[in-house]
């Protein structure tokens, strides 16, 4: 018979289990939030999430309190936990600082990519270009997102990345309506081969004002839908 684990060892792998578990369902919602299943108001069931994943509501609750923390979710007493509704002055503040984040960003990457890591850009920027075409929004956003996060990974700097997503996860509450402008998605790959063009001649200055600058038009055409309406 096997002796019985210390009650010290048992408690620690059962926060550890817990960890896990709570860390699964904050990234399931943040990728609903992501991917547009979930919207700014939205009510976030956490019964239905806990049996849709087969856990109990104890770790969805932690995520969910820790996504508050991140700036996703917003609680109300006796409603329950809801999507954050971002206004317009709050998206504008999160694409300055992601536009300085991300011009660091462009000069790290400008100095550390490889031929490789350049190769992989440009596959993304041609499969935006064929997204672009068919108007296909939901595809080219997703590429949009693996094109910036691959952008990252090369900058190869562990704190930066860590401040950039927690931006990045924010803007995902408006970030979307800046592309559905007539012509914004052939645009926007413009600037994303714009700054493949920088990495490839290890320009750190170019890459990092072009990315800088791609943010900026971001922006812009972030506010011009929100103006339209």
């Amino acid at each position: 018979m096997r002796p019985t684990p210390p009650s010290s060892a048992l408690k620690q792998i059962k926060q550890r289990r817990s960890r896990t578990l709570t860390t699964i369902v904050r990234e399931e919602i943040a990728g609903m939030i992501a991917s547009g299943d979930l919207s700014g108001g939205d009510r976030v069931n956490e019964s239905e999430l806990a049996t849709r994943l087969g856990i109990s509501r104890g770790p969805v609750r932690e995520a969910c309190r820790s996504l508050e923390e991140a700036g996703l979710l917003v609680s109300a007493v006796n409603q329950g936990v809801f999507v954050r509704e971002m206004t317009l002055d709050d998206a504008r503040e999160l694409y300055e600082v992601r536009g300085a984040l991300s011009g660091l960003i462009g000069r790290l990457a400008a100095e550390r990519v490889t031929a490789a890591s350049l190769q992989a850009l440009q596959a993304l920027v041609d499969a935006m270009d064929a997204a672009a075409e068919q108007q296909d929004l939901s595809g080219y956003y997703k590429l949009n997102l693996e094109f910036h996060e691959l952008l990252m990974k090369i900058a190869s700097n562990q704190t930066l990345a860590e401040l950039y997503l927690s931006i990045v996860k924010q803007t995902h509450l408006f970030r979307r309506r800046g592309l559905v402008q007539q012509g914004s998605l052939k645009t926007s790959n413009e600037e994303h081969r714009a700054i493949v063009q920088a990495l490839a001649q290890h320009d750190a200055a170019v890459a990092e004002q072009t990315l800088a600058r791609h943010v900026a038009q971001g922006w812009l055409r972030l506010a011009g839908t929100v103006s339209a309406v």
